[in-house]
């Protein structure tokens, strides 16, 4: 299987096998692998100099250019880019950086959308709370739970988003998933990989969370968001088709951009039309997206202080302190700092790939293209449109 894998697709297993042998040396380089475990254990069988890395990322990056795949040039590229600021830690500016790793242009969150977000989030609580300039802290510092209470509504968003997968979902995959308990101190809840090929759902009852922000949260990571994405990509992407690129998911790179896209737009796709605390709940999550970003900026880019940033986060994201203190550790995060901005990019592509489908959104063929493409921004839209196109005239 391993020698036909690599004669059908020799450059996506050249990246997985570069990303494989890079990743002892740069812990942040991958999230999930589900490819052959024979792989991982000979990337790890056979030391290499970072130099060496380099040089083999810049060859692949350019056979993938010559061989039309965009998809393996940019992954490899972001690659590339990890190798040479471990290097030079200061070669780049963050917004450089932003848009290396990404491979996209760095524009800020447009005002006048995050103005009409943040009036959304206005009118939203004083329909379901209060009205005044601290009423999204005083109903959701009233709502927030922790332990037992936030594990059941976790698991009962699990079920219900596992509900949605098995009965309207029309793409199909086998569920092969953990659920377990975390304390790590950034985390909400999330979906991470074990060693060898384990997908764990694991949620932290210790950070507060309301009811909604959880159903969001579950629903970005788990389903309809991440691991089916990882599911469809790694059970038919690359076990039935034998797109070998599939098999892995990088952290900081092109691929991002869109998965992450996905799973923002999750919640609304699991429930087109939630209850006002609900949205209420969402929309405050899209708004808290776009002042991290901006508090990137301000920190990473500008060089503000701490505090300076904090009371940014606090005062655009309606943030407790706590809260901004844990999103200021995330956008200071070596991994977490600069993936910022694909949250922000991914949910305007995708949201624009899914108007473009209009009622096809919710078909087999546009939603296997979404879940199960190998995507990268530059070439997302164009690529939406000719699935859309192809399911018209055929």
């Amino acid at each position: 299987m391993i020698d036909q894998l690599d004669r059908d697709d020799p450059l996506g297993t050249e990246m997985v096998m570069l990303a494989l042998t890079a990743w002892p040396y740069f812990p942040h380089l991958v999230s999930d692998y589900l490819g052959p475990y024979e792989w991982l254990r000979t990337a790890r069988m056979n030391p290499v100099d970072r130099h060496s890395l380099l040089s083999r990322a810049s060859r692949l990056a350019e056979a993938a250019d010559r061989g039309g795949d965009a998809y393996v040039a940019l992954q490899t590229r972001a690659i590339a880019t990890q190798i040479e600021i471990d290097a030079e830690p200061d070669r780049f500016t963050y917004l450089q950086l932003v848009e290396r790793l990404l491979s996209c242009r760095f524009v800020l969150p447009d005002p006048d959308e995050v103005a009409s977000l943040a009036r959304d989030v206005d009118v939203l609580v004083a329909n379901v709370s209060s009205s005044g300039s601290d009423a999204v802290m005083r109903w959701e510092t009233a709502a927030t739970i922790t332990g037992e209470a936030k594990w059941d509504a976790a698991l009962d968003a699990y079920r219900d988003g596992r509900r949605y997968a098995r009965e309207r979902f029309p793409v199909a995959f086998e569920e092969r998933l953990d659920i377990g308990r975390t304390s790590a101190p950034i985390t909400s809840l999330h979906l991470t990989w074990r060693e060898p090929e384990q997908m764990v759902f694991e949620v932290n009852v210790a950070i507060p969370r309301t009811r909604p922000t959880i159903r969001y949260e579950v629903a970005h990571n788990i389903y309809p968001g991440d691991y089916l994405h990882m599911a469809v990509l790694t059970q038919r992407t690359f076990g039935k088709e034998g797109r070998v690129a599939a098999c892995i998911k990088l952290k900081n790179a092109p691929e991002n951009v869109i998965a992450e896209g996905i799973e923002e737009v999750a919640p609304f796709r699991l429930e087109p039309k939630p209850d006002g605390e609900t949205e209420l709940a969402w929309k405050l999550e899209w708004l808290r997206r776009a002042a991290c970003i901006s508090a990137a900026v301000l920190r990473r880019e500008k060089g503000e202080p701490r505090q300076a940033a904090i009371d940014h986060l606090r005062r655009m994201g309606h943030m407790s302190a706590e809260r901004a203190s844990q999103e200021l550790d995330r956008i200071e995060h070596p991994l977490w700092g600069t993936y910022q901005y694909s949250y922000w990019l991914g949910r305007h592509l995708v949201a624009e790939a899914d108007a473009l489908a209009g009622s096809a959104a919710t078909g087999a063929e546009y939603l296997g293209w979404l879940y199960g493409g190998l995507h990268v921004p530059e070439t997302f839209l164009d690529d939406a449109r000719r699935i859309l196109e192809r399911s018209l005239v055929t």
